[in-house]
């Protein structure tokens, strides 16, 4: 299937981003992205990165347009149902790693949980076949520290799956990993989009993961978003061309 067939699941209409209206970061943002693709955002340091994946999960309100999920605005998503659509892995540390793997996987079935956070027999059930779809199980009874950096973000990647969204959004999830670490983790995800039909978006500095495994980049400079096809982007844009 070309990927241009795929469906759009979130899409933004003039959106303006930053912290201030009379100094916005961008204007006038129309992008989209596709279920069951992987799509890698990047671009220099400063640019306005974060401020867009903040946008995306409610944490900034646009400063004028919309981010839609299927054609329903977002900020119009009450937060515990918006949870169950878009999850998040982001670089910041944990506040204790003392939690198992287990745990933290299970974390992810909050928004199902209730008050209490009792796991049901379908909750466990879940996290049961995310860990063994991700090839985890061994992993599960492992404390989060004494697990390596690429064994950590697999754990927040199926932690991510049990929550059973339909968009998957992760900030640098290949920062501190080694090459054939970062080649496993976008190997992974590329496969997530495709056999779960999620959409995947991942903000990365891994040039060479990303142009072997997305399916859309997008570029962001401190003055606009290119968009396009993996295929397209390296044709057109002189940022991808000066490395390959």
């Amino acid at each position: 299937m070309k990927v241009e067939s795929f469906m759009p699941i979130l899409t933004t209409t003039s959106l303006s981003i930053g912290y201030s209206p009379k100094r916005p970061l961008h204007k006038n943002l129309n992008v989209s992205l596709f279920s069951g693709t992987l799509t890698a955002l990047t671009g220099n340091n400063g640019t306005g990165k974060s401020t867009l994946l903040k946008t995306f999960i409610k944490i900034i309100k646009p400063l004028s347009g919309e981010v839609l999920f299927e054609e329903k605005n977002i900020n119009q998503i009450p937060q515990k149902e918006f949870s169950k659509l878009v999850s998040v892995v982001l670089t910041d540390k944990l506040s204790s790693e003392n939690f198992s793997a287990f745990e933290i996987i299970s974390f992810g079935r909050s928004p199902y949980t209730g008050f209490f956070g009792r796991l049901s027999d379908e909750d466990l059930s879940i996290i049961k076949g995310v860990a063994k779809d991700l090839k985890i199980e061994a992993l599960l009874d492992k404390k989060f520290y004494e697990l390596s950096d690429g064994q950590k973000q697999k754990i927040l990647i199926a932690k991510a799956l049990a929550q059973e969204a339909k968009i998957i959004i992760l900030d640098e999830p290949t920062a501190f990993l080694d090459f054939n670490a970062k080649d496993e983790i976008f190997a992974l995800l590329k496969s997530i989009a495709e056999e779960k039909n999620i959409a995947v978006l991942v903000s990365t500095h891994d040039i060479f993961s990303m142009v072997k495994y997305a399916d859309y980049l997008w570029l962001m400079s401190e003055t606009e978003l290119k968009t396009g096809t993996t295929k397209e982007m390296l044709e057109k844009e002189k940022y991808f061309r000066g490395i390959f």
